[in-house]
């Protein structure tokens, strides 16, 4: 009788160990998933004036964001399942395009968003009007390049006490001086200068695209566009 009772104790020991080493096998995986996370845009594209862009986050455990240039603000950084973060670029300044990538990590599993900015767009014109108190006669506004070499002169003629002219920007200037014709001399604006062919300038002021002369005699550089 006792050893009856062995035996299918033996017995019943044997099966129970056998299912648990099925059931681990077979399903023990079931209740791990997999760690998982999307984003709601690949990328996203900043003008140069900057501004502020939110992002969607779709995961199942926590999520951290890196990758952030100086210029780029992420708020918040982290955070945890379903969420969401914001991205703020500054002005860029440079005439560059700048771009970054950012990493949302969540354990085993990561995304990506790229961002891009452009550069500063270049005026295409710069205005300026006469704020001395002199009639200004056979009035000049040359354009040269980095390397000094004049790329374009326009003659507005008279312009009077008042008055305003706009002068195209070319490709490639990098400064601009103005000049006028008073009696039997050349003046030009202060502190710069240039040979010309005819003509010994020493006299000219070197200009920005928002200058501002110091000398009364010469007209105010007031804006680009």
């Amino acid at each position: 009788m006792k050893k009856k009772n062995f035996l299918w104790s033996l017995i019943t020991f044997v099966m129970v160990t056998i299912l648990s080493v099925v059931s681990t096998s077979c399903g023990g995986d079931s209740d791990s998933e997999p760690d998982r996370v999307s984003v709601s845009m690949p990328s996203v594209n900043f003008s140069e004036s900057g501004g502020s862009q939110s992002i969607q986050v779709t995961s199942n455990t926590n999520w951290t964001v890196s990758g952030a240039p100086s210029w780029l603000t992420v708020s918040p950084s982290q955070g945890s399942g379903n969420g969401g973060f914001s991205v703020t670029a500054s002005t860029n300044t440079d005439k560059s395009n700048r771009s970054c990538v950012l990493y949302i990590s969540a354990g085993n599993a990561s995304a990506s968003v790229s961002i891009n900015q452009s550069g500063k767009q270049q005026p295409t014109q710069v205005h300026i009007a006469n704020n001395s108190t002199y009639t200004l006669e056979r009035f000049t506004v040359h354009f040269v390049n980095s390397r000094f070499e004049e790329l374009s002169a326009r003659d507005f003629g008279t312009l009077y006490p008042g008055g305003n002219i706009s002068a195209d920007i070319p490709t490639g200037a990098t400064e601009y001086y103005m000049a006028t014709y008073l009696g039997s001399r050349w003046f030009f604006s202060a502190n710069y200068s240039i040979d010309f062919s005819n003509m010994n300038l020493t006299t000219a002021e070197v200009g920005n695209w928002n200058a501002n002369s110091s000398a009364s005699r010469y007209p105010k550089a007031s804006s680009a566009n």
